[in-house]
């Protein structure tokens, strides 16, 4: 039997990049949970921003943004850019966090960060608490390390940050269960 919870914002288990905007000389990020593919044509991230953040008001004027995937070894960091506001405090000097510059858009990238996706906002939609920005993926990077034989981000490399909303908990990935577009075959009736 279940139990009935009610609406709420869980969906598990969510990526939890640092997003990116400004420029070299003046950038913000924050840790953000609430982001997902939105579509393939053109490739495209969704993302949830409170109305409040610094980095929304740096998309805004610059109308670009980095996604930057951490390792899990990296929650604290990743923690300490969730918790303090850009508004006041100078995250990567902080942090000790390094900034690269992008191939096409002005936001730059995470150093630290083994993937990252630049991106062009396409449209943003006010959703009550927060704004949803749809940001075209222009370029994506990954370094060497975290690449397989045939030049793919293979995901045990590349051991990815992820954030378990509710109990409020950084995990990593566990083992693969299955080939995706394969193990369905065992139960498709011809």
């Amino acid at each position: 039997m279940k139990r009935a919870l009610g609406p709420n914002d869980r969906l598990y288990p969510m990526p939890c990049p640092l997003v990116v905007s400004g420029t070299m000389a003046h950038a913000d990020a924050l840790a953000c949970a609430w982001i997902a593919v939105g579509g393939a044509t053109p490739p495209t991230i969704v993302m949830a921003l409170r109305k409040s953040r610094r980095t929304l008001e740096l998309i805004r004027q610059t109308g670009e943004f980095t996604v930057n995937i951490p390792r899990a070894s990296d929650a604290a960091v990743v923690d300490y850019f969730g918790l303090v506001s850009g508004h006041n405090h100078d995250k990567f000097a902080e942090s000790g966090w390094t900034l690269e510059p992008a191939a096409v858009v002005s936001a730059p990238l995470v150093a630290e960060c083994p993937y990252n996706l630049e991106c062009r906002v396409l449209s943003e939609v006010d959703n009550g608490s927060h704004v949803l920005v749809i940001g075209q993926i222009v370029e994506s990077h990954a370094e060497e390390s975290v690449l397989d034989e045939n030049g793919n981000v293979d995901v045990e490399l590349l051991d990815p940050l992820i954030y378990i909303n509710g109990s409020r908990e950084y995990r990593r990935l566990g083992e693969k269960v299955a080939d995706a577009f394969t193990a369905g075959t065992s139960v498709k009736r011809a």
